[in-house]
């Protein structure tokens, strides 16, 4: 029985890994592939903008004003 786990927790571990690295390729090939503007099809300056101070301001070090 033990065996049986230990296989299933070494599948499940491998497919996360084979899954993590599959979008990796992805966003990978998504940044190289451009529009017709010369930007990347996914996350181009703007949104990586916006994300980034999205980010900040959910972990705390922007702080706003709450009058």
């Amino acid at each position: 029985m033990g065996l049986i786990f230990a296989w299933s927790q070494a599948l499940t571990a491998l497919f996360l890994l084979l899954v993590a690295f599959l979008g990796l390729q992805a966003y990978i090939a998504l940044q190289v592939i451009r529009n017709k503007r010369n930007e990347p099809l996914i996350l181009n300056r703007t949104q990586k903008f916006y994300l980034h101070q999205w980010a900040l301001k959910k972990f705390g070090k922007i702080h706003t004003r709450k009058d």
